[in-house]
């Protein structure tokens, strides 16, 4: 499904707050209503879900489209962009957060891309602020939570002096920004927070539903965090190994509130999302199998018409199939088709439009030879097989 592009402002806050309003695009429309542009695909779908009480858990939406923020254009980041989305709503299921991962880890895999995905839990970050810290008050306790988010990019000495400021003390930061940095193989960082009193349930069961699944390299990683007005539990980042200034390339995690605010108390959801620029950033210059190509020559003027006919055969068996929209002396199509990278040149004359045959040419060696088209459909998909094997 797409969801709507515009929706009310008090909607678009339901799920990062007011201060959301200086990250997107936000107006007043003709009707005086507060209104603004999606800045993600989740919020929609949340509300259709919670408007829809006859489907039954759990529900699975998907969506790819474009959303906007207000921001300044930089390096892989953008104020219109594009995002693949998927959800699960349905009961709590730390089996649903392994399907959103299993179902993210797959796509990269499939892409080529060399990355890894990095699973945190905000249930024991919260435990280790409340408990580690003795910081009770829910307020400073997102406050700092933002501290160890604001870690991956900022030194722990300016932490300190951003935190000094608002009252917390040198030593809460220390502790909180070592916290962080325990990250590694599920085993090593499950011992880790055994060991400071912090046992993660969710992490224990979401380690063997991945084993289950056959994913044994996704890394624990206490620093992930993500969005600390949103997220309530198990949160993960896509991250791509050969480009880390293109920063995440997909993340996300359990967002259990954002159903009760649209009145629905009774649903859980987990889900994720990626930027496709940034995807397709993290794919450029990646060694890609060379796409099959077909030319259709008209050996002269008199055979237009019969290679224009072959050129939809081709088309309707699955070839991808170029030809000169206009008339060239076959030596100038044969160099088109060359330059266009093309595997093969299917030349038509005056004698194959009367046998109902081709002269097929393997561009790479030049060979040619005569045959029925129906042949030589089915040696170009037999070529083609060959070579993606």
């Amino acid at each position: 499904m797409e969801p709507a592009t515009l929706e009310h402002l008090a909607t678009l806050r339901a799920k990062s707050g007011s201060d959301v309003d200086k990250e997107i695009y936000a107006f007043k429309d003709k009707g005086g209503r507060d209104v603004g542009l999606r800045f993600d695909l989740t919020v929609g779908m949340a509300r259709y879900v919670c408007s829809r009480r006859d489907l039954r858990p759990p529900i699975k939406l998907a969506s790819v489209a474009g959303a906007w923020r207000y921001d300044e254009p930089q390096h892989a980041r953008y104020r219109w962009f594009r995002q693949w989305d998927l959800e699960i709503f349905g009961p709590v299921s730390v089996g649903a957060d392994a399907e959103v991962i299993e179902t993210t880890y797959r796509l990269y895999q499939k892409l080529g891309v060399k990355f890894s995905v990095q699973v945190g839990d905000r249930g024991a970050v919260q435990k280790f602020v409340n408990d580690g810290l003795g910081i009770t008050d829910q307020e400073k306790a997102v406050d700092l939570m933002r501290a160890l988010d604001k870690a991956k990019k900022k030194t722990l000495g300016e932490l300190k002096r951003e935190y000094g400021t608002k009252g917390y003390k040198e030593k809460a930061i220390e502790s909180l920004f070592e916290f962080g940095r325990i990250s590694g193989s599920q085993d090593h960082v499950l011992d880790a927070l055994s060991e400071r009193g912090l046992e993660s349930p969710a992490l224990v069961e979401l380690r063997d539903e991945l084993r289950g699944r056959g994913l044994t390299d996704v890394k624990y990683n206490m620093g992930v965090v993500r969005g600390i007005d949103y997220y309530t539990g198990i949160v993960f980042e896509v991250m791509d190994s050969e480009h880390p200034d293109l920063g995440s390339l997909a993340g996300g995690g359990r967002y259990d509130l954002l159903p009760r605010t649209f009145g629905r108390p009774d649903l859980s959801a987990t889900g994720a999302a990626g930027g496709i620029e940034r995807t397709a950033m993290a794919i450029s210059g990646k060694a890609n199998p060379q796409p099959l190509l077909v030319y259709v020559a008209a050996a002269g003027p008199s055979s237009l018409q019969a290679a224009r006919r072959t050129l939809t055969d081709l088309r309707e068996s699955g070839i991808s199939a170029e030809t000169s929209l206009q008339e060239k002396p076959l030596s100038k199509q044969l160099e088109d088709a060359s330059r266009m990278g093309a595997t093969w040149a299917v030349i038509v004359g005056e004698k194959e439009a009367k046998e109902k045959a081709v002269t097929l040419r393997e561009m790479s060696t030049r060979v040619e030879r005569s045959l029925p088209l129906s042949l030589a459909i089915d040696s170009i998909l037999a070529g083609s097989q060959v070579g993606r094997r």
